[in-house]
């Protein structure tokens, strides 16, 4: 499809980031439980279960809104017309990891199924912190005396009476614990004795391992797997199995499809860069913070199923039911040496290990109806998703260490560069998605055909997140010691209450409340259109009506939302001076496009047309962009938070398109468009505290797509489409300060000034060879794609703008049918082995000379057995 490029399992449009294309399963979302990306993977849906993909790239009124790019369906079977049998195995070879020794960690029982059976669990419910300081009246509540102490009306800690009571309710405790009598309460002599034998007969002592036990034994619970080794990596796999035929049920046709998929898959770089950097300092060097090669890995372990039920009661009434379960694990790791320019001298060594399991539970139903009599259509989709994003036990440590060995470390953990923290995070996103339309003829002239549709749409997302963060500090244990040994160091025994006396740990966990940690959203989008679509003269269309939306959505911590705490309460603040703001959006939204349709050629078999569109559309923040909160992302190696003042993106879309199509099979067309961008939102490096979001003032991209198809010999045949685009932002500058006696946070903002558009490519190249032999069941195809680089992290001040750059991919398969039903394939993907990497700009010309991040997975070599029926 031209203008279309493959970024992962995502794919781009024009160039233009993923924020403007929307993807769906049968025309419904479902919610994409990532921070970053207001899409879904493709590969969720199996793909011999894949009717069609329908791709969208000129609005109309009867599709969402809220894109600009391409709207993307993913359509699934639903009513096989006899039995089918697909079964495909398929096994593949990366050079890097398979059956190499690669980077790993501690897993659980189930990983390989896609989830975890509980080994990163952690109970926060009965977390306790350690109390190192205790006070007496913890102590004697401790030792029993608390139903002593309720009888005489003391029910709270007696440090908030005056000292007189004070020192009565401490006496009156001395003497029910026998240290004092009752004829010596009010003698403070004997006090003092008391106190001395509280600590002397070992009672304070006790008191203190009463109240810390559990505790102690609360952070020794977490398992020690901290410590990383290797293991010789599998061959990557993949399991397919689907299954469809038609029965009856009370005398009426009832369609069956059922699927499955599964997928194990290890990427391994040993040697990835890492880099950050912060400007040219004067001898035109770039000054870099950090210069990394880490060791990455990732596990990747997930399957997929769909149910689909489709019934007939007549041939103009139908109901389906679809049932996809999608699970999938993800386990990355990063590890290695870092040197900071910071500790000259001292390079740190630097791990993380980041799992994270997502499940999405996707339940639709979809009815047809049509009354011939008036002619009428009628169709009703309603689709309920229920996801879940679990991210137990991201943990990350850095310990300076020996230049010579990396395993040797001293001087204890780097704290001034990265703690020693475990976080766990629970997102749940619930989703609703549902239509209703009716279509109908409104004239009779069957060879002028013109037709009505309108139609109503809701959709409801509810988003809750919770976050636990545990740092690790030390008690009375020395610091790592010269050629330690990280398991040692991370014993679970270190973690318990030792020494003579059990009044003290090695290291410990603290954790503590803060309300942006456990946030709530929640989005609602209501909409009504109207739209024609008109035959004037048989060479000449007309389509378009108008699209009216509007929205509801706010993002909220839950306490601030529970207590109806104002944006700039001083309640807010949750660090000095530090506030979180609710983001709330409410608006309407009138979306018009007109579409006309020209024949320039009017034959059935090469047809020649002339297109022209405009529309308007939206880009709406997420509720993770509302929100405030504070992540530290695994692959930014950052905190990302979110901006209550994001402002929602207007678009204007004006496309141009000239098609022609030949007997023979081949085609030429050329398409010209225009997108005005207002409040586009891009991710900057905010003010060098981390990632956030931001609103440009106003952006345009003007482009030429050119696509063609063209037999060069019998059997062969080669597919090319470019999009060129221009674009441009004009960008405010704009900073957060914080009035330091109201707390309120104000905006800044600075000189504008014009640079490329985030998230735009200039440049995108898809092409293809495909040759067949159609009687020897033959067929083979060489793919080429590159995009070329586009600013996909904004700089702050003196930080430059770091630009994804090109990565030329080049995919070979070749498939042959060996008998009849059984077909063999290979498949040769990224034979380059293109990087994946992003790297800074520089404004001068330096250009591109530090890659924050640069990563090789390697090529894939596949081979797949199937069999159909």
């Amino acid at each position: 499809v031209s203008g279309v490029s493959t970024n992962g399992s995502f794919i781009t449009v024009r160039g233009i980031g993923d924020r403007y294309v929307l993807t769906s399963i049968n025309g419904a979302q479902i919610p994409t439980l990532d921070p970053f990306t207001n899409n879904i993977k493709l590969d969720i849906v199996p793909a011999s279960l894949v009717d069609n993909v329908i791709i969208t790239k000129t609005a109309s009124p009867d599709l969402p809104g809220d894109w600009t790019g391409a709207y993307i369906s993913v359509e699934t079977k639903d009513y096989p017309e006899k039995f089918t049998l697909n079964v495909e195995s398929q096994v593949g070879y990366n050079p890097n990891s398979s059956l190499s020794n690669v980077l790993s960690t501690q897993n659980s029982s189930t990983d390989w199924l896609g989830f975890d059976d509980g080994f990163r669990k952690f109970d926060h419910a009965n977390y306790k912190n350690l109390n190192f300081n205790p006070s007496l009246y913890d102590k004697f509540i401790a030792l029993g005396l608390g139903d002593y102490y309720a009888g005489l009306g003391l029910n709270s800690d007696w440090t908030k009476l005056s000292p007189e009571a004070q020192q009565e309710f401490t006496a009156l405790g001395y003497n029910k614990l026998g240290l004092l009598g009752k004829g010596e309460i009010n003698n403070q002599a004997a006090l003092l004795k008391a106190n001395q034998a509280f600590v002397a007969n070992g009672l304070s002592d006790k008191a203190f391992r009463i109240i810390n036990e559990d505790a102690a034994k609360i952070g020794a619970s977490l398992p020690n797997n901290w410590k990383s080794f290797k293991k010789r990596a599998p061959l990557n796999y993949s399991q397919s199995f689907s299954l469809g035929n038609q029965t009856k049920l009370f005398g009426k046709s009832l369609g069956y499809i059922l699927g499955l998929r599964y997928n194990s898959q290890v990427q391994y770089d040993p040697n990835s860069v890492a880099d950050r950097s912060q400007g040219i300092i004067n001898d035109g060097v770039a000054a870099r913070n950090d210069i990394s090669n880490p060791e990455i890995a990732k596990f990747t372990n997930g399957w997929s199923a769909l149910i689909n039920l489709a019934y007939k009661f007549n041939p103009n009434n139908s109901i389906s039911f679809l049932f996809m379960p999608n699970f999938i694990g993800v386990n990355n790791l990063r590890e290695g040496i870092i040197f900071s320019s910071k500790d000259a001298g001292n390079p740190i060594f630097g791990s993380a290990q980041f799992y994270e399991q997502r499940q999405q539970l996707i339940y639709q139903v979809k009815s047809t109806h049509f009354i011939p009599k008036r002619k009428v259509k009628i169709d009703f989709n309603a689709s309920y998703t229920s996801g879940k994003s679990d991210a137990p036990d991201f943990k990350r440590y850095r310990f300076f260490t020996a230049d010579d060995n990396p395993d040797y470390f001293y001087d204890g953990p780097a704290f001034a560069d990265d703690p020693l923290v475990r976080d766990f995070r629970v997102l749940k996103e619930k989703l609703l998605d549902t239509k209703l339309s009716f279509e109908f003829p409104i004239n009779k002239n069957q060879s002028l055909p013109a037709k009505l549709k309108i139609g109503a749409a809701y959709k409801s997302l509810s988003r809750k997140y919770d976050q636990y963060n545990y740092g690790f500090l030390f008690g009375n244990g020395d610091p790592l010691a010269e050629n330690g040994d990280l398991n040692q160091f991370f014993d679970q025994k270190n973690f318990l209450l030792n020494g003579d006396t059990n009044t003290s740990v090695n290291y410990y966990y603290t954790s503590g409340y803060v309300a942006p940690t456990h946030t709530i959203g929640k989005s609602e989008v209501a909409a009504v259109y109207a739209m024609t679509d008109i035959t004037i003269v048989p060479t000449f269309r007309v389509s378009g009506g108008v699209r009216v939306e509007q929205v509801d959505m706010f993002a909220d911590a839950d306490l601030y939302n529970a207590n109806g705490y104002a944006n700039g309460d001083f309640r807010r603040v949750y660090q000095v001076p530090l506030l979180m703001n609710a983001g709330r959006l409410n608006k309407l939204s009138v979306l018009p496009s007109l579409n006309l349709i020209y024949k320039l050629k009017n034959d059935d078999d090469a047809p020649m047309n002339l297109r022209l569109n405009y529309s308007r559309s939206v880009a709406r923040p997420s509720i993770r962009e509302y929100s405030e909160s504070v992540i530290y992302d695994f692959e930014l190696r950052a905190n990302v938070f979110g901006n209550s003042n994001l402002k929602m993106v207007d678009i204007n879309n004006y496309d141009l398109r000239l098609e022609s199509y030949f007997k023979n099979g081949d085609n030429v067309s050329v398409s010209l468009f225009f997108k005005d961008f207002k409040n586009h939102i891009e991710v900057i490096n905010f003010q060098g505290q981390g990632f956030s979001w931001s609103n440009a003032d106003d952006s345009y991209v003007v482009g030429i797509e050119i696509e063609g198809r063209k037999k060069i010999i019998k059997n062969l045949d080669i597919r090319l489409n470019a999009s060129f685009v221009k674009s441009q932002s004009n960008v405010v500058p704009a900073t957060l300060e914080v009035d330091p006696v109201t707390l309120v946070q104000k905006w800044i903002y600075g000189q504008s000034f014009a640079r490329q558009m985030f998230g735009q490519a200039p440049l995108v190249l898809n092409c293809i060879l495909n040759y067949e032999i159609p009687d020897y069941g033959l067929s083979a195809s060489m793919a080429y794609n590159v995009q070329a680089a586009r600013l996909v992290l904004t700089g702050f001040n003196d930080d430059p703008d770091i630009y994804e750059m090109p990565r030329h991919l080049v995919d070979f398969k070749l498939s042959k049918t060996i008998v009849k039903k059984f077909g063999i394939s290979f498949t040769v993907k990224d034979i380059l082995n293109s990087p994946i990497r992003r790297s800074y700009k520089f404004d001068n010309d330096k250009g591109y000379l530090v890659d924050f991040d640069s990563i090789r997975f390697g090529t894939n070599y596949s081979i797949s057995i199937s069999y159909k029926i």
